[in-house]
């Protein structure tokens, strides 16, 4: 019988092995999700009487210059099983709103929604697995995302977008107004904040001191 805390016992001298840096810190989200894969798939091995393991390695490159992360073209669909949005199950979403919005941008959303959900005109079907998106789109953890992205862009868009058009929109008005030669006061600013807030139907916004 496999004892799970002998295996956390030689991973943790593994980790010590092979990184000097070991002073304590405070834990991230990230770190949280990955111990939670690490012990999603423990439990599945040690519920399993036989198992196979896959491994797959991209290159990544940072380049937020674009809304895909990668302009080659995806590699060919694996064999095995396509992952499904609602059917997947092994990872969690990691963030809350507010960090899905500091991460990507409305329009790259977009892009991943579409390049998702693109369907082959001859059989109906999506024309790509997850593996495929995820190639294309390496910034996006995991397929719930997707389900995410699709909510936010039927409301037009996170909180925290529709704030940002609110400023765009405030600060276009103030400088149409300036060069009218118009003189403009925190009242104005905040009847336009207001106002575009309404048309966003965001209606918990408040044009408070510590917005201006």
């Amino acid at each position: 019988m496999i004892n799970p805390y002998n295996i956390l016992k030689l991973l943790s001298n593994f980790i010590f092995d092979k990184f000097s840096y070991n002073a304590p810190s405070p834990i991230t989200c990230d770190e949280e999700q990955i111990a939670r894969n690490l012990f999603n798939c423990l439990i599945k091995i040690l519920e399993s009487s036989s198992y196979l393991f896959e491994s797959e390695s991209t290159l990544d490159v940072d380049d937020e210059s674009t809304y895909s992360d990668d302009e080659d073209s995806a590699p060919k669909t694996p064999t095995f099983k396509q992952l499904d949005v609602a059917l997947d199950t092994d990872y969690q979403i990691i963030d809350d709103d507010f960090n899905l919005d500091q991460k990507f941008s409305l329009e790259y959303m977009k892009s991943a929604v579409d390049y998702f959900d693109e369907k082959d005109a001859l059989t109906g079907k999506r024309k790509r697995s997850w593996t495929s998106v995820q190639h294309r789109f390496r910034r996006i953890p995991n397929p719930q995302c997707i389900t995410r992205f699709r909510k936010y862009i039927s409301t037009g868009g996170t909180k925290k977008h529709k704030i940002d058009d609110i400023d765009i929109y405030v600060y276009d008005q103030f400088e149409n107004a300036r060069y009218q030669l118009l003189a403009v006061h925190d009242i104005d600013l905040r009847r336009w904040g207001l106002q575009k807030a309404r048309e966003l139907d965001l209606n918990s916004f408040e044009a408070s001191e510590n917005w201006l």
